[in-house]
């Protein structure tokens, strides 16, 4: 008798069992890319040179937060190379992966002191992924080393090394469509706009170990007057929902405007802070295999070295 209600009774426990089970959780979706790829990875970064490019910076506050105006030049070079996002260091054995690598880099006084800073940006030629970003900064006091590294698997990994300011190792997690502070100025030129006028993206923030989220709106395009030239630009507006580290304004204001270039190459012509506290704007700019040749005699415009 029993045997005639054994196959209904194991039904009726696997319906139950199906009904009892927690659906498992779908994976937070991944976001689209927000760079041109077409742009990234166009012959024009094929001719064995760098892009090499000069602007002068104005700003109301100085190092310290303090109110004082400032004017310098800073320098910035774009080139690309092998990179190895595991060594963390350029490769010239042909291993690697095809990255870019900006830099940008300035000197600038204050009373006795004399500080030489440089940020540099390693990033994945055809999405812009970031490997690493590195400052070094001299000064009389110290000198002073950081790092956000950004390996293909595990956090965001931060590093620390100075004399005078403290040292620190630790790690925060990654999101997708981040880029470091430094490489704000070369996102810029690589954003698609094709198919919204608005893209969102994240900064990750080395002191708080934490992201930032932003947005970049296409807001227009213009003619702007440099040094350099007249442009015929694309004006890019982007928002912080906080403060993320500027290379030029110390902190950042919540927005920013960026002019590119509308030609192929995209050049980044000005940028300026919502609220006017700092600004750079173009100088001069070439295409040099600096590495081979001394670029300096070539330039008109600009008579000392940043």
């Amino acid at each position: 008798m029993w045997s005639r209600f054994v196959p209904v009774l194991l039904v009726v426990v696997a319906g139950l069992l199906v009904g009892c089970t927690s659906p498992s959780a779908s994976p937070d979706p991944v976001p689209a890319p927000i760079t041109d790829t077409s742009y990234l990875t166009a012959d024009r970064w094929n001719d064995g040179r760098a892009e090499v490019a000069f602007y002068r910076v104005q700003r109301t506050r100085d190092q310290y937060g303090r109110a004082n105006d400032q004017q310098f030049v800073v320098g910035t070079y774009l080139v690309k190379h092998r990179f190895s996002p595991t060594e963390m260091t350029k490769k010239t054995d042909g291993s690697g992966v095809s990255s870019f690598k900006y830099a940008l880099f300035y000197e600038v006084e204050s009373g006795s002191y004399q500080y030489k800073r440089n940020w540099v940006v390693n990033a994945r030629q055809d999405d812009l992924r970031p490997y690493k970003q590195s400052f070094t900064s001299f000064d009389w006091c110290s000198n002073l080393y950081r790092e956000l590294a950004f390996p293909p698997d595990g956090p965001v990994e931060v590093r620390k090394r100075s004399d005078d300011y403290g040292n620190r190792r630790a790690s925060f997690a990654q999101r997708p469509n981040a880029y470091p502070p430094a490489q704000i100025p070369l996102l810029i030129r690589g954003l698609d706009f094709g198919a919204s006028d608005t893209l969102s993206f994240a900064v990750p923030v080395m002191d708080e170990q934490t992201h930032v989220s932003a947005q970049a709106v296409r807001a227009g395009t213009e003619t702007v007057e440099t040094e350099a030239g007249s442009f015929e630009t694309t004006r890019v507006t982007v928002t912080y929902d906080a403060p993320v580290p500027s290379p030029i304004g110390e902190e950042s204001d919540s927005t920013e405007t960026y002019w590119r270039s509308t030609g192929p190459r995209r050049l980044l012509v000005r940028m300026e802070a919502g609220g006017g506290r700092y600004q750079m704007a173009l100088v001069e700019h070439l295409r040099t295999p600096y590495w081979e040749e001394n670029l300096w005699p070539k330039l008109s415009r600009i008579e000392e070295r940043p």
